[in-house]
C-alpha cells in the first residue's frame, strides 16, 4: 500500500475499480497503465499512462478521444477521493512500439 499523508490506499481495490473503468472505455484503448506517486509538489498522484490505437491518436480526433477518456476515469475511479491526484499521459501505438519505453508496457 502507498502511505499518502491522509492514510493508505488500499491498491487492490484501486486496480479493481480501475480494471473496471478500463473495460468502459472501447476498442480505441489498446492499454491503460497507472502507478501511484507523488507529483513535482509533493502531493499524492495516480499517474494514467493510455496507449491508443493508432485510428484514436490522428490529430483531427485525439482532443475528443482524449478528454471522453479523461472523463470516464475520473467518473469512475474518484480519484480525489482517493486522496489522489489524476494526471493522463496518452500516446499512439506504433509511437509506443517505437520508443519501447518500461513504464508504458
Amino acid at each position: 500500500m502507498a502511505i499518502l499523508p491522509n492514510g493508505l490506499v488500499n491498491q487492490a481495490q484501486l486496480a479493481d475499480e480501475i480494471n473496471n473503468a478500463v473495460g468502459k472505455l472501447g476498442n480505441e484503448v489498446v492499454h491503460v497503465y497507472h502507478g501511484i506517486g507523488s507529483d513535482t509538489s509533493g502531493d499524492p498522484a495516480i499517474f494514467f499512462r493510455v496507449v491508443l490505437t493508432d485510428a484514436a491518436s490522428r490529430e483531427d480526433n485525439l482532443a475528443e478521444v482524449t478528454g471522453r477518456i479523461e472523463n470516464l476515469l475520473f467518473e469512475e475511479i474518484h480519484p480525489y477521493e482517493w486522496g489522489l491526484i489524476p494526471y493522463f499521459s496518452f500516446r499512439s501505438q506504433s509511437e509506443q512500439a517505437t520508443l519501447g519505453e518500461h513504464a508504458w508496457k
